[in-house]
């Protein structure tokens, strides 16, 4: 038998040293020897908390975001009993069952008064059970009867037999029900006070151990007087007892209620839905990718920066920062506030489809640089007219011929389009699918360039890590895993780091944004590279910054599509961006600035531009006639990119010119005109027309 289950018979046996308790206590033993011959083969089996396991959410840390209600409806995380509070074991023993150490399961003093008290009120309404009874009618509930109280004191011995004493208690502690749904200390201590079991301060201890003996009667929501009176008694039995300082005690007494609200916010919600609807295979404890404290600070952010953009028109917004190296995502932010029903809070802006502006543009001349142009290559930007199709420039205006780098960093559509054309709408479309941003079905067309399609932000944020991970592509990841996720090669490393080194560079965006921009590093501790993006209609703005180690997207909007008032990203979402990559730490030297030696360039891309090209004039140029010459020396030289087997012919303002092959001379005229140039074959038929070109001639 047993050893404690022995002292204990023994020790109760010997109470008081009084006659009546021996033939009491003697009788009781006896009778209880022979019928524990029956449980002495309790099943372990019995032991297991099977269903009533919940699953619970940690952050990269081990700190918990959220618990998850189990198959039975409720919460409950078993822990070792070196996981509880000491303050908790002693409140509950003293609270629950004074004698735990040292009775054999059943306390039969208890048990003589329980039945006295029962029988004077004609009805069962005293058990004087102790833990180890308890936990044998937590473990296999039976009615409030003579013969179901038998079996619970029964089955009370055969766990004495099998278990320690503190086996005994950490089952019971993790099966206990405190309300609110929770089962066991660990729930109990996450839903009353936010913290594990083992957090758990005097007072917030003793309050949970007021809770299992009712937990109706004393809930601390509804009854906080009972829940108080009754702590402050089982703090002085602890006094008494020596297990605390009757200073402590006092103290402890003193404190009010600090319970959290029930239904307590979840940390990180769209990240947790999200996971949750993967399924969780089981798990009993899922640990997340994120960082639980820049989650917080980036949702402040994000709720503060909508305060200083709402009277634009924007309302949502949405943040996901990804760790470059590992994929990891360690914040995401969906919305500005999930539990904003009135704004569709639930909804996670940073996996929902939303046009994406000029972000993919980097993708466009990642692929441009794989196929021999460089930074310093010519792109033409002009109002062109691709079969149909006219990208419009944002700002209004054309910049004639321009660099790659200054294409890029100033956001121009025409020549964006142009590289597309170049390296093939059919060929982007593969590379917005490898990098995780389309689906396979989508259409392949130029317009793909300027956002022509929909993508998620926490795939666009990651589509920008490949770039800094040197062109190698990975999923992202929300949950730590051992699994190897596929790798591979989108795009070489010279190109991606050439095109990130072209995203860092301030004076690459003066054209466009002069410059000041929000991805200056004035004052940052890291280097970083970014771009924005604004949808048609100005419904969607978007930034994206890469520092070394992390990346970091920005969504700012509205989810009912509605648009904002003329905002454009570089004033919504990228100061956003900004101030959330001021919360990384800093990082190594970004691989952008080391970038390897380039292959031997294609001529052709030094004069990138759809043929026939009219040379000069260039779209929006502005010419000033010599007060000092003669009228008839001021005429403006036309000239068109030569191509074998066809002659030029120009036209200003619909008139056509006599000139030769390439070119043609026309007198100057103040005012606003229109050239362009068709190039024709030897029967004089036109094969080709140029976009016009408009300019204007001051006079004098």
């Amino acid at each position: 038998m047993n050893r404690g289950l022995a002292g204990s018979l023994i020790s109760f046996a010997r109470v008081r040293n009084s006659p009546a308790r021996w033939s009491v206590s003697g009788a009781l033993c006896c009778l209880l020897v022979v019928l524990l011959i029956q449980r002495l083969s309790y099943s372990d089996g019995r032991l297991e908390y099977g269903d009533l396991t919940s699953t619970r959410y940690l952050a990269s840390d081990g700190r918990l975001l959220y618990e998850a209600r189990s198959e039975r409806g409720g919460y409950q995380h078993a822990v070792p009993l070196r996981a509880v509070s000491p303050y908790l074991v002693s409140a509950t023993v003293s609270s629950e069952d004074s004698s735990f150490w040292s009775h054999p399961g059943v306390d039969p003093v208890a048990v003589a008064r329980a039945a006295w008290l029962n029988l004077e009120r004609g009805r069962v309404a005293f058990g004087g059970s102790t833990i180890t009874q308890q936990l044998a009618g937590l473990i296999e509930p039976r009615p409030r009867t003579l013969s179901g109280k038998g079996a619970e004191a029964l089955d009370a011995i055969g766990l004495e037999l099998r278990l320690s004493k503190d086996q005994i208690l950490e089952q019971y502690l993790n099966r206990a029900y405190y309300g609110r749904l929770a089962y066991g200390a660990e729930a109990a201590a996450n839903q009353f006070f936010g913290k594990s079991a083992k957090e758990l301060e005097l007072d917030e201890a003793a309050l949970l151990a007021v809770l299992p003996r009712a937990p109706t009667y004393y809930d601390p929501d509804k009854h906080p007087e009972h829940t108080l009176a009754r702590r402050r008694h089982i703090l002085s039995t602890m006094a008494d007892r020596g297990w605390i300082s009757a200073a402590s005690a006092e103290r402890a007494a003193g404190r009010p209620l600090r319970i959290i609200p029930r239904g307590h916010q979840r940390q990180a919600p769209h990240a947790l839905d999200y996971l949750s609807q993967r399924g969780s295979s089981g798990a009993n404890s899922i640990t997340t990718t994120l960082d639980l404290p820049l989650q917080q600070a980036a949702s402040v952010r994000l709720r503060q920066h909508l305060e200083t953009v709402g009277a634009d028109g924007a309302t949502q917004g949405a943040v996901v920062v990804i760790e470059n190296h590992s994929r990891a995502v360690r914040a995401m932010i969906g919305s500005r506030d999930y539990s904003q029903g009135e704004l569709a809070g639930a909804v996670n802006g940073a996996l929902s489809p939303r046009p994406p502006g000029s972000t993919l543009k980097p993708f466009v001349y990642a692929m441009a640089l794989e196929s021999g142009a460089q930074r310093d290559s010519l792109v033409l930007d002009a109002p062109l007219n691709f079969d149909g199709y006219s990208p419009r420039a944002a700002s209004g205006h054309h910049h004639g011929w321009v660099r790659l780098d200054q294409a890029l960093g100033s956001s121009l559509n025409t020549p964006a389009v142009l590289v597309a054309e170049r390296v093939g709408a059919a060929n982007l479309k593969h590379r917005l699918v490898a990098l995780g941003l389309i689906p396979t079905d989508t259409n392949p067309s130029l317009a793909l360039a300027l956002g022509g399609t929909s993508v998620r932000l926490a795939d666009l944020t990651n589509a920008y890590a490949t770039l800094a991970e040197d062109g190698v592509h990975e999923p992202w990841a929300l949950a730590e895993s051992r699994d190897e996720r596929a790798k591979a090669r989108v795009f070489s490393p010279r190109a991606a780091r050439t095109v990130l080194s072209m995203l860092s560079d301030p004076k690459a965006r003066e054209l466009e944004f002069g410059v000041e921009t929000p991805f200056e590093r004035d004052g940052l501790p890291t280097a970083l590279a970014g771009k924005t993006g604004t949808s048609q209609s100005f419904c969607d703005n978007w930034a994206v910054v890469v520092t070394p180690r992390f990346s970091v997207g920005v969504w700012i909007g509205n989810f009912d599509g509605s648009p904002l008032h003329g905002l454009l990203a570089m004033q919504g979402a990228a100061p956003l961006a900004r101030s959330i990559v001021a919360l990384l730490p800093s990082g190594e030297a970004p691989r952008w600035a080391d970038i390897p030696s380039a292959p031997h360039t294609d001529a052709n891309w030094s004069v990138l531009a759809r043929r026939p090209v009219l040379e000069q004039p260039s779209p929006g140029s502005r010419f000033r006639m010599d007060p000092f010459l003669p009228r008839a020396a001021l005429a403006l030289e036309l000239r068109a990119t030569p191509k074998p087997g066809l002659r030029a012919r120009f036209e200003v303002d619909g008139k056509r010119l006599v000139g030769r092959t390439y070119s043609a001379s026309w007198p100057l005229t103040p005012g606003d005109h229109v050239a362009l140039v068709e190039l024709l074959d030897e029967a004089g038929r036109v094969v080709e027309r140029s976009q016009e070109h408009e300019f204007h001639v001051e006079g004098t």
